[in-house]
């Protein structure tokens, strides 16, 4: 027997080619299920676009992320067609269609599919808010790079919408790609399953669920006898939305479609998760701010707060306002939104002009070198009077991430640093 064409799965390290950075497999046992969704659908769109996001450490061969079965633990593998002299191979996986065409044992589809394509039609027929001539099971929808077959689609309260049943395991390239089918021909996506059960925690939920989870902010859409029922009697298309709830695990509740959110990009969902601390804290340093700046007492009580949350001193706390971290925080804010904040600067190129100005902010130049760059703005650099700023200012010893504020600004921006 050739031992070559065992599959071993002992691929140590994957590297991010956006970032440069080794992602070992103990980082990805330890990654919360936010950063390993973020990694397993970084993969797929890269994939989806002919693109590669991460490759093996050994032999430079793409990679990917799946769970193990039985364990439901990441690991990374080897796409199709890997050289299998790399130390760390780990076979060749099925193709997708291959895996599709097993789901049903060569059927196209479950009866149950069918039956709920026509349900779903039915209620949207009943429902006022529907373009009757609008609904339409199965037609094909094309644009310049493809086309898809959604299982429903109508146009719903004025808005293009497309009902896909998740029922069996689907690959995330298959959900990633119709996300993007849609996204790109401005028709909003509803992914629905049948009688979702909230006894499952959602560590052993099915990993199609866990994407379509993901997708929905968090939320997942079911139908079940009593949400029909009830939908035809309100002749009102209802879902049945489900939402993690630290008491009880889920949450659940019916909703008409014209009550869920439906933002401008992305998928819609019923109750958006809680924002990280970070997050929920920067959004209200920022309502406490104005071009003016923010008024002191705000920023003494959000600073201790801040202070407080990540484990520091009253006096490393008051020391902060010697920094002039507020000042730093709003020009970090001003091109994480894209719009001057706690000054009346008119456009970013002033922001961080002014800001360089002074010399007592020269010890931040390469802290906001890294900020313009990670949040698209790295052209302003060229700017020669910005170039210059940054030339002056680089001539200071520079802040790190070790001091009180270098720890404080990457806990606050971690998508940044």
């Amino acid at each position: 027997m050739n031992t070559r064409s065992i599959p071993h799965r002992t691929i140590l390290r994957a590297v991010d080619l956006s970032k440069m950075t080794t992602i070992s497999s103990d980082d990805l046992l330890e990654a919360s299920p936010d950063q390993y969704q973020e990694i397993r659908r970084s993969a797929t769109k890269a994939r989806n676009n002919g693109n590669v996001a991460y490759v093996c450490e050994k032999c430079g061969f793409p990679v990917y992320a799946p769970r193990e079965p039985k364990t439901r633990l990441p690991f990374w593998k080897h796409h199709k067609n890997a050289p299998i002299n790399c130390p760390w191979w780990t076979g060749n996986p099925s193709k997708i269609d291959e895996i599709s065409a097993r789901q049903f044992q060569g059927a196209q589809e479950s009866v149950l599919h069918l039956t709920l394509k026509s349900v779903i039609k039915e209620i949207l027929f009943l429902d006022p808010n529907t373009e009757k001539d609008s609904v339409k099971i199965e037609e094909y929808l094309i644009d310049d790079e493809g086309r898809r077959r959604p299982d429903v689609q109508a146009t719903y309260a004025g808005r293009p919408i497309a009902i896909e049943i998740q029922l069996a395991t689907t690959q995330i390239p298959i959900i990633v790609g119709r996300e993007d089918f849609y996204a790109r021909n401005n028709r909003s996506l509803l992914w629905v399953t049948w009688q979702f059960d909230d006894q499952v925690d959602r560590s052993k939920m099915r990993t199609a669920f866990e994407d379509i989870f993901y997708s929905h902010n968090k939320n997942l859409f079911s139908l079940d006898s009593e949400v029909i029922t009830e939908a035809k009697n309100r002749k009102s298309f209802l879902v049945r939305a489900f939402w993690e709830n630290e008491l009880t695990a889920w949450k659940s509740q019916i909703y008409a479609l014209s009550e869920l959110n439906w933002p401008d990009s992305g998928l819609p969902y019923a109750v958006a998760p809680p924002l990280p601390w970070y997050l929920d804290w920067r959004q209200r340093w920022l309502k406490a701010t104005t071009n003016d700046g923010i008024f002191w007492e705000d920023r003494d009580r959000l600073q201790e707060e801040l202070a407080t949350q990540f484990g520091h001193s009253k006096q490393e706390v008051e020391s902060l306002n010697i920094q002039d971290f507020a000042e730093l925080l709003n020009c970090i804010l001003s091109f994480v939104t894209g719009r001057p904040v706690g000054s009346d600067q008119k456009n970013l190129i002033e922001v961080i002009n002014t800001f360089l100005y002074s010399k007592r902010h020269h010890r931040y130049a390469s802290m906001m070198k890294k900020v313009l760059k990670q949040t698209k703005h790295g052209y302003i650099l060229h700017r020669d009077s910005v170039k210059s700023k940054f030339e002056n200012a680089f001539q200071t010893e520079q802040e790190t991430r070790h001091t009180i504020v270098g720890r404080l600004v990457v806990q606050l921006f971690q998508e940044l640093f």
